[in-house]
């Protein structure tokens, strides 16, 4: 979901620039500081997963998979930073989205369950890689899959350039990314303009 975490960020960074140029504000991000208790256990998390999902490519059928397999324990990390910040509003669209993953997953083996519609390219062949289990983190949504409506059931396709499922614990999650960046830019353009105003007084 990398790409959309970039995708949504640059949504929001540039809406946020538009409506600041409307209003003909200015930003001055030395007025404001990104607070983020325990950030750098997300930084931890994500190396984790990164790392987990590279080494699982070259080790899919060595005992060593099965180590591997334990990545799903980054939710421990995310529900923890989302908790002891949840007064923030973007991170408490963080801690939705992460329950609602880490519960569809850890009902079904530890992986996410993702519908493959039959109107996606190469489908079968997606159907048939994910079945195969050589998917770290996912896995194929079936009859006997559990909250099905917590799996991967949305299905961006074109124009959208990286067709794919996301949950409805992703849409949360990719919301508090779009919450974090508008929320950076109000809070620095109410920053900038009180620094201004408190400066003409002196």
């Amino acid at each position: 979901m990398i790409f959309e975490i970039i995708f949504f960020s640059l949504l929001s960074i540039i809406i946020s620039l538009i409506v600041l140029f409307v209003q003909k504000k200015t930003l001055d991000f030395s007025k404001y500081h990104v607070k983020i208790r325990g950030y750098k256990v997300l930084i931890l998390m994500a190396v984790i997963e990164i790392t987990a999902e590279f080494m699982f490519k070259k080790y899919t059928d060595s005992t060593f998979s099965s180590i591997l397999s334990l990545n799903w324990i980054i939710y421990i990390g995310l529900l923890y930073v989302s908790l002891i910040n949840i007064k923030k509003s973007y991170m408490m669209l963080f801690f939705l989205g992460t329950v609602m993953n880490f519960i569809a997953i850890a009902a079904n083996g530890f992986k996410m369950p993702v519908y493959i519609p039959d109107t996606l390219l190469n489908s079968e062949a997606q159907k048939l890689f994910l079945l195969s289990g050589k998917d770290l983190i996912h896995s194929l949504l079936t009859e006997d899959t559990k909250f099905k409506f917590l799996c991967d059931i949305f299905t961006l396709q074109s124009p959208y350039p990286f067709p794919k499922t996301i949950s409805i614990g992703d849409i949360f999650l990719l919301s508090g990314i779009y919450a974090f960046w508008q929320e950076l830019f109000l809070e620095s353009s109410v920053k900038t303009l009180t620094y201004k105003q408190s400066m003409k007084q002196q």
